[in-house]
């Protein structure tokens, strides 16, 4: 079962946990609740904690820190205003930690390849407008602590696949998401300015994304666009498939290709 600590000096939110029942049909063993920086770093010295929500506040900096630095691969959650929201949160929560302790392959288990696997399987349904709102879309990057915040501005392109390429009709039988695995080695993720995300949509396109590493220098767009048609340009070297790039614009953040606002 996974165990959660809340750190919070509020009464009301201490009542309100310590009233919500049925933790374990949920998967959880009962939330330990600390108040204090010092006696959350004791709770996480004696006990192993999957999950951490400590209140919006400068009194809690220090920890907040402590968690940065010293705890890479705990989860992070939001506290609710009412049970039901709260549950709902919990429920989202337990769906992050299934993908992060599942375990996909032969070899030793490594919790940080997997964070990082959840984290590129919640860009792709970002990009592929899959995530319904903004809130569940900032809940859903927090929770994960991926580094990209969902109001910052950034750079998306849109590369059109032949279906009849004989690539994909002779030579590439391995489905959609090892295509992808396979393009991230020529556009990459670990960009000098940028962190770079690819998902293949459907079988005629694919959409890569250009994430500021400094939100406040930005991107510029006809560096982003170069660096596209090079890549573009290498797939079809090293791989033989074509790729048109259909357009390279920029967008107002993450948030841009949540569900209520695609729709609007």
């Amino acid at each position: 079962m996974y165990r959660l600590l809340i750190v919070t000096e509020k009464q009301s939110v201490r009542d309100m946990f310590e009233g919500m029942k049925g933790w374990e049909v949920k998967g959880f063993k009962q939330p330990r609740l600390r108040a204090t920086t010092q006696e959350a770093l004791e709770c996480m010295q004696k006990h192993h904690i999957d999950a951490i929500a400590m209140d919006c506040s400068d009194t809690f900096a220090d920890l907040d820190a402590h968690v940065e630095e010293h705890c890479p691969t705990m989860l992070r959650f939001a506290i609710e205003e009412t049970p039901e929201e709260q549950f709902r949160t919990i429920r989202d929560l337990d769906r992050a930690l299934n993908q992060v302790r599942a375990d996909r392959s032969n070899n030793q288990y490594d919790e940080m390849s997997a964070i990082e696997y959840t984290r590129q399987r919640l860009m792709k349904a970002v990009l592929c407008g899959l995530v319904p709102t903004r809130k569940e879309l900032s809940a859903r990057l927090h929770m994960l602590r991926c580094p990209e915040k969902g109001d910052v501005p950034c750079i998306l392109a849109r590369l059109g696949l032949d279906e009849e390429d004989p690539f994909l009709t002779e030579r590439w039988h391995y489905g959609s998401d090892r295509l992808e695995i396979a393009l991230r080695n020529f556009f990459g993720g670990e960009q000098p300015h940028m962190i770079v995300h690819v998902a293949v949509v459907s079988l005629d396109e694919v959409r890569v994304l250009c994430y500021p590493r400094n939100a406040e220098d930005g991107l510029s767009e006809a560096e982003v666009r170069d660096f596209i048609h090079e890549a573009a340009e290498q797939v079809e070297n090293y791989m033989g498939l074509r790729m048109a790039v259909l357009d390279v614009r920029r967008v107002a953040g993450l948030c841009a290709f949540a569900s209520e606002c695609s729709a609007s």
